[in-house]
C-alpha cells in the first residue's frame, strides 16, 4: 500500500506549460517564505513557522513544490471530486490539472532524495502545531517544519517536496512607499532526472464534470 494511501498527486496550474514541464520532470518552486506576502488562501504569513500562531520561521528559503494528494478512499468509480474552492482559489478555473501516479513518482523522488541531490525532504503536509521535537530538529537542520500547517489549510491536502537548497533573497525598496522594503525571493528548478510521460496525464478543467460537491475528474487507467 502507498504512503497513506496516497495514489494519485494533482497540481493545479493556470497554464498548460507548467503541467508539461511536471510531465517533463522539472520542477519550478518557491521559497516558503515567498508565500508570506501572498493574498488569499494561497499565502500564508506562518509558512515555515516554529510555533503556534507566532512568526519564528526556520528554513523559510529552502523552495518548495505543492500538490495535492488523492488516496484510494477518495476514488470512487474511478474518479474523484474536487472542491471548486480549490481550482478557483489557485487561478485555475481556466487552467490546467495534472494527474501523476504516486508510486512510480515517490521513486524519483526518494532517487534524488539519496543522492543528496536537491531534494532534502518530501511527503504529505501535517495540519497541526509543531511539537517542541520538529523544533528542535529544525535547529539541527533537518525542515520537517516545512511539511506542517494550520488546519484551516487542511482541504488543501498538499503533498509537499522540498529542495535542498536554499534561494537567493534581498529586500528592495517599494516605490509606492520609501518608509517601507519588499521582500523578493530567487526561485529554484529541481530536475528530477527524467520524464513522468509514462505514468503521468494531464486535462484542462474545462473537461471537468460539475457535480454536488465539486468537480468529478475521471482518473485514467494505471499505465
Amino acid at each position: 500500500m502507498p504512503i497513506d494511501g496516497i495514489i494519485y498527486l494533482l497540481k493545479f496550474a493556470p497554464q498548460e506549460a507548467y503541467i508539461d514541464d511536471l510531465m517533463n520532470g522539472r520542477l519550478y518552486m518557491n521559497a516558503a517564505g515567498y508565500y508570506h506576502g501572498l493574498p488569499g488562501e494561497q499565502g500564508d504569513p506562518l509558512e515555515a513557522s516554529l510555533a503556534c500562531g507566532m512568526g519564528i520561521y526556520a528554513h523559510w528559503l529552502l523552495p518548495i513544490y505543492c500538490m495535492y494528494t488523492v488516496r484510494e478512499s477518495d476514488i470512487v468509480d474511478n474518479a474523484v471530486v474536487i472542491t471548486k474552492r480549490m481550482v478557483e482559489e489557485f487561478r485555475c478555473s481556466n487552467g490546467w490539472i495534472g494527474i501523476v501516479r504516486y508510486d512510480r513518482f515517490e521513486r524519483l523522488l526518494n532517487r534524488k532524495f539519496d543522492s543528496g541531490d536537491g531534494v532534502s525532504l518530501h511527503g504529505p503536509v501535517f495540519y497541526g502545531a509543531p511539537s517542541p521535537s520538529v523544533t528542535a530538529e529544525a535547529f539541527q537542520g533537518i525542515p520537517d517544519n516545512l511539511v506542517i500547517k494550520t488546519p484551516k489549510f487542511a482541504y488543501q491536502r498538499e503533498y509537499r517536496i522540498v529542495g535542498s537548497q536554499p534561494v537567493k533573497w534581498r529586500l528592495k525598496p517599494d516605490k509606492s512607499n520609501p518608509d517601507y522594503k519588499i521582500e523578493e525571493y530567487g526561485h529554484a528548478e529541481l530536475d528530477l532526472g527524467g520524464s513522468l510521460m509514462d505514468f503521468s496525464w494531464k486535462v484542462p478543467v474545462s473537461s471537468l464534470t460539475e457535480v454536488k460537491g465539486g468537480l468529478m475528474l475521471k482518473l485514467p487507467l494505471a499505465k
